[in-house]
């Protein structure tokens, strides 16, 4: 039976992978729509950090914007003044950002802090950040930010769009396949179950949750930073409103709890649906935001477990 289940589960990951690859064909001349999914892709990835922080640990960082805009800083700053290379600078920003989830991942474990505190901890780092890159004039160009274009990271005969839409893809199916082995085939996936269950228990079976716990933020720390690197690449401007708690942080809370927390398809689901909401409501404006709250609490409050553990319920045991 879970050979049977693990077969569907793979077929599925091989469906997401001919969908993302092949959607280019229908819209590779339309750069609107394009965008939109390129966009829906690194919003994925975001979730995907998230969702392994609160959804597999409860680890609430309130911080994926700032986490995402110092990726993207670093490596705009970095390129901007020509000390590196496009790659090198990603990868620095990578280890910088997943370095920074760990130690706050770490103060949050060894002080037993609780989940609410934790998001109060880290929703302070997100005012710190954005803050200093309002501040800090001459560094990050204020609240216009400053603008990196004309870094393509694939082919360069293909579109922006077009390229970084494959490249978010790749990285997507990349952690998606990444995630399945280590939930799946490895003991983690056992830890996180316990975990999730009661901290304690799994302690008394010998579950070292801080270590599961720290190298949890350091995975998705770093996921988010290389996401939001590349994600400021991709929009070619680099400025505070990309990455403020209202543009990242509350959708990607969306998209976790409308998918279903501690899944895998949850993200691709919630960002979908969040995705075609957010081009629905574009044209309220402020009332966006309104509209979002009035989600995130009736979600709280009524559909916490999210879309994919529904449908598990009503039809399919294995989905994940």
């Amino acid at each position: 039976m879970i050979e049977k289940f693990n077969n569907r589960r793979i077929y599925v990951i091989a469906a997401v992978a001919i969908l993302l690859l092949s959607l280019p064909i229908f819209y590779i001349d339309t750069p609107y729509i394009m965008f939109i999914l390129a966009q829906m892709n690194f919003y994925t990835l975001f979730a995907f950090g998230f969702n392994y922080l609160f959804g597999f640990t409860r680890q609430l960082f309130l911080a994926v914007g700032a986490f995402a805009g110092m990726g993207a800083y670093i490596t705009g700053i970095i390129l901007r003044e020509g000390i590196m290379g496009p790659v090198e600078a990603i990868i620095l920003a990578t280890l910088l950002v997943g370095s920074l989830g760990y130690i706050v991942s770490t103060i949050s474990v060894k002080r037993k802090l609780a989940v609410i505190f934790t998001g109060v901890f880290t929703l302070a780092i997100t005012l710190v950040f954005t803050n200093l890159t309002m501040a800090l004039v001459d560094i990050t160009g204020g609240e216009s930010g400053f603008r990196i274009s004309n870094i393509n990271l694939m082919a360069d005969w293909l579109p922006n769009y077009v390229s970084y839409y494959y490249l978010s893809s790749a990285v997507l199916l990349f952690t998606t396949i990444i995630s399945y082995h280590l939930l799946y085939n490895t003991k983690l996936g056992y830890a996180y179950k316990c975990i999730l269950d009661d901290e304690l228990s799994a302690e008394l079976i010998g579950i070292d949750v801080q270590k599961v716990k720290t190298l949890t933020a350091l995975f998705a720390s770093a996921l988010i930073g290389f996401s939001g690197s590349i994600y400021g690449l991709f929009s070619q401007l680099i400025a505070p409103s990309y990455f403020a708690f209202a543009s990242v942080d509350l959708p990607v809370q969306l998209i976790v709890i409308l998918g279903g927390k501690a899944t895998l398809l949850g993200p691709y689901i919630g960002s979908a649906v969040i995705t075609v909401l957010n081009e629905l409501l574009r044209l309220l404006g402020p009332l966006t935001l309104l509209i979002y709250g009035i989600t995130l609490l009736f979600l709280l409050a009524f559909f916490r477990n999210g879309i994919v553990e529904f449908l598990k319920r009503k039809f399919e045991t294995w989905l994940f």
